[in-house]
This record gives structure tokens, C-alpha cells and sequence, in this order.
């Protein structure tokens, strides 16, 4: 808030009553926002009606002081975005605080340099099948030995209709997938293009 902001909603509240120089803008704003207010040694608090916790208001000056030291000060910690605004908005309070917050981050240097990059990934296009069991996937889990001593489950999937063929294998090796391929795919829904 701005000092003449901060001044106005205290001589609100010390008199109980409307100051005649002020706009028709700022009397809606007085009528309908004091409530959030209260006034403590000389200063300005507004408490949140939903949780009652009770904030200290800054002007902007007050606002920049505070986010330097909960930010940029030796003590601060150049922590991200959402833990400098969870601590500085647990004890202060501003108009637009949050915007002011993320911009100040968003220009700390130190951050930018050393803060934690982003690197987004390209997105692969992905084929699309056009017939069934023309891409699959195969996938081999490890299981619980079985009474008759298989290991694992090898599981074919298409890709277009989700279809599962899947077997109990003894041996995680290249010729038990092969004739797992031949036998429950080939055999019986033709040959795939892509196996991944």
C-alpha cells in the first residue's frame, strides 16, 4: 500500500468517521476494507477473516526493505518464489505482495544464475498404428517363483488396442522372448512393424 493509503485507512479507523477530502473511489474502498484493518502502537495490521492471522501492513518502501532481507540478506537464504512469499507473507502484508514477490525473484541475479534450471524436453512425436498389433511394447517382470519354477511374465501390448498377451516364463533369455513373439504374437495376430 502506499503511504497516503496506509495513512488514510489509520485516520478511519482513530475516528470512526469518513475524511470529507477524499474521493467517492476511496470511501467505497474505506467502508468496505476496514474491517480487515486494525491499528497496534501506531501501527497498521490487517488480519485475514478466513484464518485470523494477523499482518503487518508496508508501504512499498517497508515492502522492498522486507524482501531484501528475507531474500537477498546473508540470513535469507535466496530461497525460490514460494518459500520467500510463504515467509514473508506469514507476518507482512501489501497490495499486489505476491506480483511484487515474483518479480523480485525473477531479477535477484544470484538466482538466475544459480537457481534451478529448467530443461524441458522436446516432445517426440509419437506413430501412430493404424492396424492392430502393428506397434507393440514388451515388457519382462520378475515374480515370485511359481510351483513350476517360472520367474517371470513376459507381456506383449498393442499399442492401438491395448490388448495384453502375456505367458509364465522360466528363464529371462533371448530365445524364450523369441518364442514367446512366434507363438502368442505372430502366430496369431501377424507380424508387427515396431517392437519397442
Amino acid at each position: 500500500m502506499e503511504q497516503q493509503q496506509i495513512d488514510l485507512v489509520k485516520q478511519y479507523l482513530q475516528e470512526l468517521r469518513l475524511p470529507e477530502d477524499i474521493t467517492h473511489k476511496q470511501k467505497r474502498y474505506l467502508q468496505k476494507q476496514a474491517h480487515k484493518f486494525t491499528i497496534y502502537k501506531d501501527n497498521l495490521y490487517r488480519y485475514n477473516t478466513d484464518n485470523g492471522i494477523i499482518r503487518k501492513v508496508l508501504n512499498k518502501q517497508e515492502a522492498e526493505e522486507i524482501m531484501y532481507s528475507y531474500h537477498q540478506h546473508p540470513l535469507g537464504g535466496h530461497l525460490a518464489y514460494n518459500n520467500t512469499l510463504h515467509k514473508i507473507a506469514s507476518r507482512y502484508y501489501w497490495e499486489n505482495m505476491t506480483k511484487d514477490i515474483m518479480e523480485y525473484v525473477k531479477k535477484c541475479h544470484r538466482c538466475q544464475r544459480h537457481g534451478k534450471k529448467s530443461l524441458k524436453e522436446e516432445l517426440c512425436p509419437v506413430p501412430v498404428s493404424v492396424k492392430p498389433f502393428d506397434r507393440i511394447a514388451l515388457d519382462v517382470k520378475h515374480v515370485q517363483a511359481s510351483r513350476s519354477g517360472n520367474r517371470y511374465i513376459i507381456a506383449g501390448i498393442d499399442y492401438l488396442t491395448k490388448y495384453v498377451e502375456a505367458r509364465p516364463i522360466r528363464f529371462q533369455t533371448a530365445s524364450e522372448i523369441a518364442l514367446f513373439l512366434y507363438e502368442e504374437i505372430i502366430c496369431r495376430h501377424g507380424c508387427p512393424t515396431i517392437i519397442q
